[in-house]
């Protein structure tokens, strides 16, 4: 099939609120979009099993998926990504060194699932719930039910003798708000996804928009004819580089500003709204 252009869209905050529910009207809209010709692709910081299940139940088991913030973008037939940039591995056992030694706990996202070297915080699955409050209301429950249904493998001291690449290193528990200072100039080829928050590195240059690049390189378009919507710091590049950049309302103050057009809440069925406003300006 030939498309007239890419839908290139994030996960929380922009169609997914916090109880893991995704509005019907936005979903009406996404089907609205492909059969207008636009290909939608969920680009999301999410690892593979998670972005992938959020794919399916979007009716998009058949496109390609953007996870770790850009560093895989899944093939729709589930062969060899399309793209896989990893996290160069003296950079991980480096972090993996310097968490064990200041007890913080950091999660490696593999194409398999999520390898956890435990510091201060328990990671057994019941534990996990209690710490995220899981208990507390039914969405609550459903969101920290789907984190733990991602493959986990916990262990004291992480063993890259597994071999397995590691696309996004993640930072959590108590200590983490300090590890931008004692990692610096301690590691190298990685970058930060947003400048504030829970830290979160992938490998240097890659981000939703150069994932997106590669997406538009097969099916030969350009940026103009990307409709990119998002929330936060890691959608600014992809937004600010579409013809159509859409910001959430709630998004930071510097995604807002590169955005060509802010849309409501992901409570409001902001997204779909943009989606539908885009439609009404493409010719036809």
């Amino acid at each position: 099939m030939e498309y007239r252009g890419v839908l290139a869209i994030d996960l929380d905050g922009t169609l997914v609120h916090r109880g893991l529910e995704i509005l019907r009207s936005d979903l009406m809209a996404i089907r609205t979009a492909r059969d207008a010709g636009l290909l939608p692709v969920v680009a999301t910081g999410r690892r593979v099993a998670t972005s992938r299940r959020f794919a399916r139940d979007l009716g998009l088991s058949d496109c390609p998926v953007v996870a770790c913030d850009g560093a895989l973008v899944l093939d729709p037939e589930e062969g060899a990504p399309w793209r896989a940039v990893e996290v160069p591995r003296p950079t991980v056992a480096r972090i993996a060194e310097l968490c064990r030694r200041h007890g913080v706990s950091v999660g490696f996202s593999t194409r398999e699932g999520l390898y956890v070297q435990a510091g201060a915080v328990a990671l057994h699955p019941w534990r996990h719930l209690w710490r995220r409050g899981a208990l507390r209301s039914p969405g609550r429950l459903r969101r920290a039910l789907w984190d733990l249904s991602e493959r986990r493998m916990v262990q004291d001291r992480y063993q890259q003798a597994a071999g397995m690449p590691v696309y996004k290193v993640d930072l959590f528990g108590p200590g983490s708000a300090e590890a931008r200072s004692w990692l610096e100039g301690e590691i190298d080829g990685v970058q930060e996804t947003a400048p504030v928050g829970p830290l979160e590195l992938v490998a240097t240059g890659v981000d939703k928009a150069s994932a997106v690049e590669v997406v538009l390189e097969r099916l030969q378009l350009d940026w103009s004819q990307v409709i990119a919507i998002g929330n936060d710091w890691n959608d600014r590049e992809m937004i600010a580089r579409a013809g159509f950049g859409v910001a959430m309302a709630d998004a930071p103050r510097a995604v807002r500003q590169v955005a060509r057009y802010v849309t409501g809440g992901v409570r409001e069925g902001g997204a779909g709204a943009a989606i539908e406003t885009y439609l009404g300006l493409l010719t036809p």
